[in-house]
């Protein structure tokens, strides 16, 4: 071989080199250029569930002016409050939301983000986000969507604000549920206002008091978040709903959620139409005082389901309401209100992911699209602890 040949060789081999290179980095998916994101990480099989460590800045006037442009977020979720064998606390968490390709395609899809945040000056957190709410019309946002060609990373900058549960540092657990707006009720003055808050209350909040006091600040007045409602528990045992109706505040001790308002009988909204709608409903402890007060509505069978289940649970020994059973106890309980177009019981909506978090250890264990099989637990710190099968 002579020289010339040899040479000839060597660049056609280095061309071919800086052709793949460049190939693979039109291609990828798991980096930006600017730097201010780190690996969006596919942790499922299916493309249903990644992790992101995001480092952007949320609080940018970008990032929060691009935020005030999103519509109406829209969860209908299942959530209750126990404790494990070794009597921590934890908060167990179905959030269900029945997204479809496209409107001419209406098979059931989903991208749910494991978010990692650690904003300067805040509490550390580790949430889960629905993805898809960035932009429910971009095809790319949807089942493996991050796998795709195309795929820019850039529209998950508002991904910090779509975060449907999480918690932080501190233990402070904090999540949506939806709750009907009825005839005649004050609707939302700002349609996203509900995640926001739950982003500032993950952000600032240790407890459960300061996450209370949080809905007064004024960042965001109750008149912004009217569509929803919030479970809120920490690492002390303490869980509530704050919920906002017509403006009023209402902060109920409760150890379930789903979607209707907890704080207010509905009977004055029993006909519609000419058509029972709701019937009052009113449960009571011992003495028979009101324990929980609300109207027959949206969730109130998966409500009842949940209460049953924690009863069999319940120790008698405590003088406090206390429930303890293991944690594949409360995957069954998820389970069993989890909601698919095939269980009429449960209503048609579908269980994106289910989700147990330990308000002591601050960490969550995910179960993505009703898989039970397998699961994906990660600590406040954005680690990898383990993969349950």
């Amino acid at each position: 071989m002579n020289k010339r040949t040899d040479l000839i060789r060597k660049v056609y081999f280095l061309t071919a080199l800086i052709a793949i290179v460049l190939v693979v980095n039109s291609i990828s998916v798991f980096a930006s250029d600017d730097g201010n994101h780190d690996a969006v990480t596919r942790l499922d099989d299916d493309g249903y569930l990644y992790f992101m460590d995001y480092t952007k800045d949320y609080y940018s006037s970008e990032v929060m002016n691009a935020m005030r442009k999103i519509g109406y977020i829209d969860p209908g979720c299942s959530v209750f409050f126990t404790h494990n064998v070794e009597g921590e606390s934890i908060t167990c968490r179905n959030y269900d939301y029945p997204h479809r390709v496209s409107e001419e395609d209406h098979t059931l899809t989903g991208l749910n983000i494991i978010l990692h945040c650690k904003p300067e000056g805040k509490y550390e957190s580790i949430a889960v986000a629905d993805a898809v709410w960035c932009d429910e019309s971009n095809p790319l946002l949807q089942q493996g969507g991050p796998d795709q060609i195309g795929f820019d990373i850039d529209m998950l900058d508002i991904l910090p604000y779509q975060c449907m549960d999480g918690i932080n540092e501190k233990g402070l657990y904090v999540s949506i549920q939806r709750v009907d707006i009825k005839e005649g009720d004050q609707p939302s003055r700002f349609p996203a206002g509900s995640s926001m808050l739950l982003r500032y209350m993950l952000d600032d909040c240790a407890n459960v008091d300061e996450a209370i006091r949080k809905t007064e600040t004024g960042i965001l007045v109750p008149e912004d978040w009217q569509d929803c409602h919030f479970m809120v528990s920490d690492a002390t045992g303490c869980s509530v709903v704050i919920e906002s109706r017509n403006s009023l505040i209402k902060v109920i001790p409760s150890d379930i959620c789903t979607n209707f308002y907890l704080g207010s009988d509905d009977m004055e909204d029993s006909y519609r139409d000419g058509k029972l709608r709701e019937e009052a409903v009113k449960m009571t402890d011992e003495d028979m005082t009101p324990n929980y007060h609300y109207g027959y509505g949206h969730g109130y069978h998966r409500f009842v389901t949940i209460l049953g289940q924690l009863e069999c649970y319940r120790d008698i020994a405590k003088e406090e309401y206390y429930t303890i059973m293991p944690e594949s106890t409360a995957l069954v309980i998820l389970q069993s209100v989890a909601q698919n177009p095939y269980t009429n019981a449960s209503g048609i909506s579908m269980t994106q992911y289910s989700a147990i978090y330990n308000n002591e250890k601050k960490t969550v264990e995910v179960w993505p699209f009703q898989n039970y099989s397998k699961s994906f637990t990660f600590d406040v710190e954005g680690n990898r602890i383990s993969t349950g099968q």
